[in-house]
């Protein structure tokens, strides 16, 4: 086990390797295929987990630190299986964090076992016996009214959790007041899926969404509200749950509890949410057993009846009980009924890539604005942190499994679902449009990003085409964007030269949907506290390379025949050996760092001679929304409407930028009207005004997308 884990990290760090070195290769598909290699076989690190935790550990005596003053009650209803108990008890003391605070409460259902003699062994916990074999609900209801706890915790006995389990139920209900309740993916202990969440047919009747699947699969892993989750694995709000007056107690002794407390709670306006990354091993049938005609299971029967009674109005809004037709509708019903798919080259590296920040402000409004999201990598590696965090907001992130290596299936799999599509760049559009066409006739937005074949006419100027990154020539560009822009809905460019450029070929449904910037409200280190030139970019892009050579070989020269205290920082992910030598003593390349607000706010200029490019340049309005004070090119400036020596100073060869460097690096009062006016700028590509431009934008092509 360890050699596979350090085999699996020496190819973790060389796949990361090939990332920063910009290779468009089929990452997560090497990945796997390198794994099988070695190892004989696909290996997860879930199936890992599954594999280290699903053995059994005879009870010995058990320390747990719990508290007094517990932010979660963890309420675990026993009755026999003493083995279970024990090992459900271990699981909590190895894998909750010390930073959450919590208190355990058993409740024990007059088991005729050594459960109290077992129980005897744990401290820390608190037990409470039931005079008599009450049942499931009774027992969990006694420990929720002797919970202390803001929380509580329904678990289990059969169960184990995994690493993070209680952690990401806590995080997940105290992003928003609304949240009520929180429940886990529970998985059987041969690896395969028993729940990600619960799904309710019209006819009262329930179905286990992903029941013996793999866990890893995409459509498993993201956040959403569900029509229920399982009480085995359960996060409530405790005020909630006690106003709603605890489990039913007409669903006594057991089953349909746990889905009438989830539709009684959202029926009083709160949502009940599915989360993948709590994670919970559930050794199904032990307690309760798999018979629906005798003992405890039979009620399962005895249940449905009462609660299809109890909620016939509310099921009437539900899907038929079709799973061959209706099972991915009826997974997604309760996120919205109008869905867009979102398809770029890989998931959005918004601390790495300007377009990539633009586009996940984009998916935000999109989510903001009442729709479901999938999102569509085109290379199929779901990067992290990347991809948890775009499933964390609640969209569905499609990648490569061992079970679903085809991406295109998976998309086909889906498109009866969607209303929309924003699919972005030629390349993209070459490769999927005719497909989505074939299969749907939803509108198709298509987002250029900015204009391929601009750019790289511009760049020529300057480079011949060996330095190129692409095999398409700029005319070839330019003949598929005016084709693809001609076959879509709508075309989405970033600035008013793009969109003249398009009209000019008589392409007319062309929007600007500019880059999205929040401006820092805050106060802001003044002149006298900072200094030094900063540039930020990524170095997958060649007009940046250019920049910082021309930067430092050409412009920075001149500054330092008269001012050689001034520095320079290149920041950037990708960064490529021609950026790195350019590091001297008076230029630091630091490359990549996660947070680069401490840079935004201790530089004193930032530069941006951006020789060729096309569209609208994020670092410039990274920089202006920190209200730092620029220096670009009038390519650096296109298309935000920027005012020479109002919010920037512009100039475009090495002489007048130099000088511009010197002046502004010199004169507070025109460092201190630039800043100011700067933050005013970028007030207007704020997400509130393009949001009412997205929704005019689905108004064109869609009216289902528009309300």
């Amino acid at each position: 086990m360890l050699i596979i884990f350090k085999v699996k990290q020496a190819i973790d760090k060389f796949i990361f390797t090939l990332n920063e070195a910009g290779l468009n290769v089929a990452l997560f598909r090497a990945k796997r295929k390198l794994l099988k290699i070695i190892t004989g076989k696909v290996i997860t690190p879930l199936d890992e987990e599954i594999k280290e935790i699903i053995n059994l550990e005879k009870p010995d005596h058990l320390e747990i630190k719990t508290s007094s003053e517990p932010l979660v009650s963890i309420i675990i209803p026993v009755y026999n299986n003493s083995l279970y108990t024990f090992n459900c008890l271990l699981s909590l003391a190895n894998n909750i964090s010390q930073d959450v605070s919590f208190e355990i409460i058993v409740v024990d259902d007059n088991s005729q076992d050594n459960t109290p003699a077992v129980l005897k062994l744990v401290s820390g916990i608190n037990v409470l016996r039931n005079g008599r074999n009450s049942g499931f609900i009774t027992s969990c209801n006694r420990g929720a009214e002797a919970a202390r706890g803001k929380y509580l915790y329904f678990l289990n006995n059969d169960t184990k959790i995994l690493p993070n389990c209680v952690e990401s139920l806590i995080a997940t209900i105290e992003k928003e007041e609304r949240i009520a309740a929180v429940g886990s993916k529970l998985i059987y202990a041969n690896g395969k899926l028993q729940e990600a969440g619960g799904i309710i047919w019209r006819d009262a009747s329930g179905w286990n969404y992903g029941r013996n699947d793999s866990p890893a699969e995409p459509e498993y892993n993201y956040l959403r509200p569900v029509d229920y989750c399982s009480g085995a694995s359960l996060l409530v709000r405790k005020d909630i749950f006690d106003g709603y007056g605890g489990f039913s107690k007409e669903f006594i002794p057991a089953y349909y509890e746990d889905t009438d407390l989830c539709f009684g709670l959202r029926n009083l306006g709160y949502q009940v949410l599915y989360q993948p990354l709590s994670a919970v091993i559930h050794y199904e049938g032990v307690t309760s057993g798999t018979s629906l005609t005798e003992g405890v299971k039979q009620y399962q029967v005895v249940n449905h009846d009462k609660f299809a009674s109890k909620w016939r109005d509310n099921l009437s809004q539900h899907l038929t009980n079709d799973p061959a037709k209706s099972l991915q509708m009826a997974a997604r019903r309760l996120q919205g009924e109008k869905k867009i798919l979102v398809i770029d080259s890989y998931v959005p590296l918004y601390d790495r890539e300007s377009g990539c920040v633009r586009l996940m402000a984009i998916l935000k409004i999109f989510l903001e604005l009442g729709y479901s999201v999938i999102f569509l990598p085109d290379n199929g590696y779901p990067e992290e942190p990347y991809t948890s965090t775009l499933q964390q907001m609640g969209i569905e992130v499609l990648y490569c499994t061992p079970a679903q290596p085809d991406l295109k299936a998976q998309l086909v799999k889906r498109l009866h679902l969607i209303h929309g599509v924003w699919l972005c760049r030629p390349e993209l559009c070459d490769k999927y449009m005719e497909l989505i066409r074939f299969y749907s006739k939803v509108p198709i937005i298509y987002d250029t990003i900015d204009l391929h074949f601009l750019r790289l006419k511009r760049q020529q100027q300057y480079l011949d085409a060996t330095y190129q990154n692409t095999d398409w020539s700029w005319e070839t560009y330019q003949k598929l964007e005016l084709n693809f822009a001609r076959q879509a809905d709508a075309t989405v460019v970033v600035t008013e030269v793009e969109q003249k450029t398009l009209q000019d070929e008589g392409i007319d449904n062309v929007w600007i949907i500019p880059n999205i910037h929040y401006r820092l409200k805050r106060n802001l280190p003044v002149f006298e506290q900072r200094s030094g030139l900063l540039f930020i970019g990524s170095y997958n892009h060649i007009p940046n390379i250019d920049a910082v050579k021309w930067l430092c070989l050409e412009i920075m020269p001149l500054v330092w025949q008269s001012h050689p205290e001034i520095n320079v920082t290149l920041l950037g992910s990708n960064l490529k050996e021609e950026v790195r030598s350019l590091g001297s003593d008076k230029v630091k390349v630091t490359g990549y760092v996660e947070d680069v607000e401490p840079y935004f706010l201790s530089h004193r200029l930032f530069v941006a001679p951006l020789r060729f490019g096309a569209g609208m340049k994020g670092k410039i309005g990274h920089s202006l929304s920190y209200g730092l004070p620029t220096i670009t090119t009038n390519i650096g400036a296109e298309g935000m409407g920027l005012k020479e020596r109002y919010d920037v100073l512009i100039a475009d060869s090495e002489k007048t930028f130099a000088s511009a460097i010197i002046e502004l690096y010199f004169h507070q009062q025109l460092w201190e009207t630039l800043s100011q006016n700067s933050l005013e700028t970028i007030s207007k590509y704020g997400p509130e005004k393009v949001r009412e431009r997205l929704k005019s934008l689905w108004r064109s092509v869609n009216t289902d997308l528009a309300s």
